[in-house]
């Protein structure tokens, strides 16, 4: 709720009041500052931190769709698993702890993905090399199957 008052005898300035939790102070000074300064560093450091979380991103489902195709004996169900999760986490649930069994580099590029995913742009299917036939070939290749399918 904002309460602007003019002052006279300046048109172009406001006495303005505002009830701000407290959580959000800090940030709500940033944007005065922001608005004050006549410059957006928080919007563009937000974009360049979009931009480099979706870069990381890619790279991640890069190094997961690579691993999946070359090590089909050892981690790709379990990442197929981590893929199918992102992709509907109600018919297949992951356990996160899953990624302890994998080394570093990988879990590491699933955390990257799993950073991007969490704004919700764009489903996993959409950005896997060949889409959704991929993720749906690597599900019925590994016998991953929908949590209500299992007895």
């Amino acid at each position: 709720m904002s309460n602007v008052t003019r002052l006279a005898p300046f048109p172009k300035m406001a006495h303005v009041e505002a009830i701000i939790p407290i959580s959000q102070c800090d940030e709500f000074e940033c944007a005065i500052v922001d608005i004050i300064a006549g410059e957006r560093p928080r919007m563009y450091a937000l974009d360049r931190d979009l931009a480099a979380i979706k870069t990381r991103a890619m790279a991640g489902l890069q190094t997961i769709e690579k691993a999946i195709n070359d090590h089909p004996t050892t981690c790709a169900k379990r990442l197929v698993r981590f893929l199918a999760g992102l992709y509907n986490g109600q018919d297949y649930p992951f356990d996160l702890t899953e990624l302890r069994g994998i080394g570093t580099h990988l879990a590491n590029a699933c955390l990257d993905y799993l950073n991007f995913d969490r704004l919700g742009i764009k489903e996993v299917h959409k950005h896997l090399a060949n889409g959704e036939r991929d993720l749906h070939g690597s599900l019925e290749e590994y016998r991953v199957v929908p949590a209500s399918s299992r007895s």
